[in-house]
């Protein structure tokens, strides 16, 4: 009898334990499937916040450009009218003020980027940026397709914040701008020949971490390569996948 019942209650305790392994693995599919809908969520969130950053830039531009601006340029028109040698030097003041505020008016929303494209808007931001500095600019644009805006406006901004870290940490004396098609999706390579850092145990400042959230909202992945005396190479991968998701702004 004893070796009778043995072989039944082995038989039992491997459907018991099949049954557990089932139960284990339905429950981390449902726990797959929550954490897939809690990434795509947090995706689409943040992906709205960047736009929304965006339009809240474009209000603050048209401020500076149709309300200060004006401003200042009637200002200026009353003073000229005065015609009074010894206000030269507030006239010659007022005309930086002028002109750094369209600048940076332009810089918060390039209207230029929709206006004449990714090409010369890149072009203009060297000469904001890089050329009053010395950095020189090698730029590589490849590209056989039209971008939408917002895929523009996150290369633009990747390349923004690049080159005015470039200039104020990295001490570069030259930057080389690579935008190209590869098998994956468009590619931005962004190298300077800087002092560099320890990119595995310096945290990131706010400029290259809003970068990295910003390509996230993006679906696409950013990586930051960097040592001390050897310069830094920022790369952005987005997938075609993307562009049309992306779409304009």
């Amino acid at each position: 009898m004893k070796n009778s019942n043995k072989p039944i209650e082995h038989s039992l305790a491997v459907d018991e334990l099949e049954g557990l392994l089932a139960q284990v693995q339905d429950q981390q599919r449902l726990l797959q499937q929550q954490l897939d809908y809690e990434h795509h969520a947090m995706l689409g969130l943040a992906k709205r916040l960047w736009v929304q950053q965006e339009q809240e830039r474009a209000y603050f531009a048209r401020e500076l450009h149709d309300d200060i601006g004006q401003q200042l340029i009637a200002l200026r028109a009353q003073i000229d009218a005065l015609q009074n040698p010894q206000l030269h030097q507030i006239q010659e003041g007022l005309l930086h003020v002028i002109e750094s505020t369209r600048n940076l008016s332009r810089i918060m929303y390039p209207t230029i980027l929709f206006d004449l494209g990714l090409e010369r808007a890149l072009a203009w931001l060297n000469r904001q940026l890089l050329e009053p500095t010395k950095v020189r600019l090698n730029i590589n644009y490849d590209l056989s397709i039209e971008l939408p805006n917002a895929v523009n406006l996150l290369i633009f901004r990747v390349a923004q914040e690049t080159f005015v870290n470039s200039v104020k940490h990295a001490q570069a004396r030259q930057i080389d701008l690579a935008i190209s098609e590869t098998s994956q999706g468009i590619a931005i390579n962004v190298k300077d020949d800087g002092v560099g850092f320890d990119a595995q145990s310096i945290e990131l400042g706010i400029g290259l971490q809003s970068l990295k959230d910003r390509a996230l909202a993006c679906g696409a992945t950013l990586d930051i390569k960097s040592k001390p005396e050897q310069g830094c190479e920022i790369s952005l991968l987005l997938p075609y996948q993307q562009l049309s998701e992306l779409g304009d702004l």
